[in-house]
C-alpha cells in the first residue's frame, strides 16, 4: 500500500496544475489561500466544518473550480485551507469517474466522466 498523487490542473480565471495528495477521507479538493486567488476560483456563498485527521473542526470557504485528471475533467468544490500538499477528496474523485489503486500509485477509470445521474 502506498499513497497516490496525482497531477491536478484546476481552472478558474486562469488554469494551475498541481500535485495533489489522493486522499479517500477527504470530501473535496482542498487548496491554500495563494492558490486559489493566483487561479482565481468562483467563490461560492457557503462555508463548511471540515474535521482534520486529529479530529480538531475547521471553517473552510468553499469555491467551484473545473478539474482535470487522468484526461477527464468536470466541476468540482474547492475547500480554502492552509495545507502544505494540495488534496483531492472522493467529491471530485467520483465526479470524474475515478478511484486511486494503491498498489500501482495510480487513478483507475471506474464509471462515466461527469459522473452519475441517478
Amino acid at each position: 500500500m502506498g499513497y497516490v498523487y496525482v497531477d491536478l490542473v484546476i481552472k478558474g480565471k486562469a488554469s494551475k496544475s498541481v500535485k495533489a495528495l489522493v486522499d479517500t477521507g477527504s470530501t473535496y479538493i482542498v487548496l491554500d489561500p495563494t492558490t486559489i486567488s493566483e487561479i482565481g476560483l468562483h467563490e461560492t456563498p457557503f462555508n463548511v466544518e471540515l474535521t482534520l485527521a486529529d479530529k480538531r473542526k475547521v471553517e473552510a470557504k468553499l469555491y467551484l473550480a473545473e478539474v482535470e485528471a487522468g484526461g477527464r475533467r468536470g466541476p468540482a468544490l474547492v475547500a480554502e485551507l492552509n495545507v502544505p500538499t494540495p488534496i483531492m477528496g472522493v467529491y471530485a474523485l467520483e465526479t470524474l469517474g475515478l478511484r486511486p489503486n494503491p498498489l500501482t500509485g495510480r487513478l483507475e477509470i471506474v464509471g462515466p466522466e461527469g459522473g452519475y445521474l441517478l
